[in-house]
């Protein structure tokens, strides 16, 4: 099984960011045409199982006469559950993210992670469940609905030891106001928490998620077409007066970041080591190498569309060249600000606009204000050994794309 490291939280519905594992991978030559469409299509690690296993990280649980294993397709979950009022099956769930979500059958109800380990943006409806949460300290009746896990665990009945003999001493404990949290984890986001109660030393709460791309999962196909936001791009004629403002100078030629990497390419610039068929997955970022003029740089480009999109496609936000550079690598901000700036030439340019100035060590920052400190704005390195008031390195970031 392929593992993918998860990570951001991100919004509603609990949705959360997973970092994608590598853009240069090919795309296999069996992925379909459409993106996502063999979501529909159940195949590899959607097998039926009957029985529950010996192991706790086969990642099964039985509710009722009922043997899950995580992850499995949401279809094939929801053929048995009914998705809450509340939740949208046709919501897009954006490429490595994860969300929780509540299913009901009669009066019980679960929570469940629902995973798009895709390429491409899909619906809540193609995703995989990864992951379940039976409370039955809130809303699940153990006694009319039995849920049995390996190793003859049974909510409701089974405690502590029973849990410890079951599968060993567990990876970590915490001790909480009405229960112990007890987590068997074989790694990052591939874990099971048992809460034992202590009102009457039962078990009570069962947490379990498995956040591992399944064997033969597709991940969904590239678009060969260029985004609207790529095909609409236009290279700016001259620098602004503002040192935020997003056009800029780099080794010669004018861009406005964010700028497709295309605008590099057609400048002069080569993609160095990146495969045929390379791409990046849909709201990710990856890291790639390009030269010109025999100066090698490393960019980090973003894709900003929902969908799989190839190298060329995605965007360049930050830039930044320093005095310990090559000579032939420039950067030059709107206003004319470069290496060998004056620290006080830059704080008054920002004073002016009504910026906001943070000096920290041997950086100073300008932005606009605290809310968009974040996509857009501007770093100086000062070299304190050598003349603390000149700049001896520019950064330029600017995360928003036009309107």
């Amino acid at each position: 099984m392929k593992r993918k490291v998860l990570g951001v939280l991100f919004t509603a519905m609990c949705l959360c960011a997973v970092p994608s594992a590598a853009y240069a991978e090919a795309q296999e030559a069996e992925t379909t045409e459409a993106a996502g469409e063999a979501a529909d299509e159940p195949e590899a690690g959607a097998e039926t199982v009957t029985e529950l296993s010996d192991s706790l990280y086969d990642f099964q649980v039985k509710i009722g006469d009922k043997v899950y294993q995580f992850p499995m397709y949401y279809q094939d979950f929801a053929a048995d559950w009914t998705l809450g009022k509340n939740e949208d099956p046709e919501m897009g769930v954006g490429t490595n993210s994860y969300g929780s979500i509540s299913f009901y059958k009669g009066d019980d109800r679960v929570s469940v992670d629902v995973i798009n380990l895709g390429i491409n943006q899909l619906p809540l409806n193609q995703c995989l469940v990864a992951g379940i949460d039976i409370d039955a300290s809130y809303d699940f009746d153990v006694a009319a609905t039995p849920v049995e896990l390996p190793g003859g665990i049974v909510m409701g009945k089974s405690n502590f030891d029973d849990i410890k003999a079951a599968y060993g001493d567990p990876s970590d404990t915490y001790e909480g106001d009405l229960y112990t949290k007890y987590s068997y984890s074989k790694d990052y986001y591939e874990e099971v928490h048992f809460y034992v109660y202590k009102d009457d030393n039962t078990l009570k709460q069962v947490d379990m998620r498995n956040f591992v791309e399944p064997e033969g999962y597709d991940k969904g196909s590239v678009s060969e077409e260029v985004p609207e936001i790529v095909s609409s791009y236009t290279a700016p004629t001259e620098l602004g007066d503002d040192l935020l403002a997003p056009q800029l100078e780099f080794c010669g030629d004018l861009y406005s970041l964010p700028a497709p990497v295309s605008a590099f390419l057609e400048n002069g610039w080569e993609l160095q080591n990146v495969e045929d068929g390379a791409y990046v997955a849909g709201r990710d970022l990856e890291f790639v190498d390009m030269m010109k003029n025999n100066q090698s740089v490393h960019f980090s480009v973003y894709n900003f569309t929902q969908d799989a999109t190839a190298i060329e496609n995605c965007f360049v936000r930050e830039l930044e060249v320093g005095n310990y550079d090559s000579d032939a690598l420039t950067l030059t901000l709107s206003g004319g600000f470069t290496l060998g700036a004056k620290k006080a030439d830059l704080i008054a340019a920002a004073e002016e606009k009504g910026y906001s100035c943070d000096e920290d060590g041997d950086y100073l920052n300008i932005y606009k204000t605290a809310d968009t400190k974040i996509d857009n704005r501007a770093q100086f390195w000062f070299n304190k050994d050598e003349d603390p008031d000149t700049v001896a390195s520019v950064a330029y970031r600017n995360e928003i794309l036009p309107e």
